[in-house]
């Protein structure tokens, strides 16, 4: 997504939710420096050899997260594809012995899963957003093979934007920028309910969500839809 056009879109998140963009920027420069820090950033062409003219199977962690799995499993291993969850949605993979290939968070998912997934070769896109600063302080420096990402329309020399919102939109939109030859949406449902994989604290495995994360994935909602019509990359729901 071309910065201009995301910069419409963050304006709009950010008066809608109350969220403050000095946040936003502080967090990025937090994550910004760790990367120099620690250098245990991979390049971008590492994420483009992963995912370009390849059939990137995007996985959310929605009520069909796990039904989908399973469908994933059935396929041709002939297939070229890329596997992309949205961070709590890792787990559901874990839990059958699939290893994304990369992972897209913010550091509020189950990081136990995350830090295995990453641990077995997992690329891990690390979020900076106004209140995970206290996240990333705490894990960047036991992940590998990260790729920063920021929210703010701005240049930082560590971190990219290519539009996106939610964990589930920004795996679409990277996908986009890395030219997936088409993506597949898993888990994605974009409803009122959540699930274990997305909020571990609720009593349920599956709850309805409360109304801030039902705004959170209407946007997602939007976003996505707004790629569909204006990217490159052909975009379809599993089942």
């Amino acid at each position: 997504m071309d910065i201009f056009v995301w910069k419409k879109f963050y304006e709009k998140i950010i008066h809608d939710f109350g969220y403050g963009i000095k946040g936003d920027i502080l967090s990025s420069e937090v994550l910004e420096k760790m990367i120099e820090i620690y250098k245990n950033n991979v390049a971008s062409n590492e994420i483009s050899k992963k995912i370009a003219g390849k059939d990137a199977y995007i996985f959310g962690a929605g009520p069909s997260l796990k039904k989908h799995v399973m469908e994933f499993k059935k396929l041709n291993d002939n297939i070229e594809k890329v596997v992309i969850t949205a961070d709590g949605a890792t787990k559901a993979l874990l839990e059958e012995n699939i290893i994304p290939d990369i992972i897209v968070s913010d550091l509020d998912g189950d990081m136990e899963y995350i830090l295995k997934s990453n641990l077995f070769g997992s690329i891990v896109v690390v979020h900076a957003h106004g209140d995970n600063i206290d996240r990333l302080e705490k894990y960047v420096n036991n992940l590998k093979n990260i790729f920063g990402t920021t929210q703010v329309p701005k240049k930082f020399k560590n971190l990219s934007n290519y539009g996106g919102f939610t964990d589930g939109d920004r795996c679409c939109f990277l996908a986009e920028e890395f030219g997936a030859k088409q993506m597949i949406l898993c888990g994605m449902d974009f409803g009122i309910y959540v699930t274990k994989y997305s909020r571990p604290n609720i009593e349920k495995d599956v709850e309805i969500a409360d109304s801030i994360k039902v705004k959170k994935l209407k946007y997602a909602e939007t976003l996505v839809n707004w790629l569909k019509e204006n990217g490159k990359t052909p975009i379809r729901f599993m089942g």
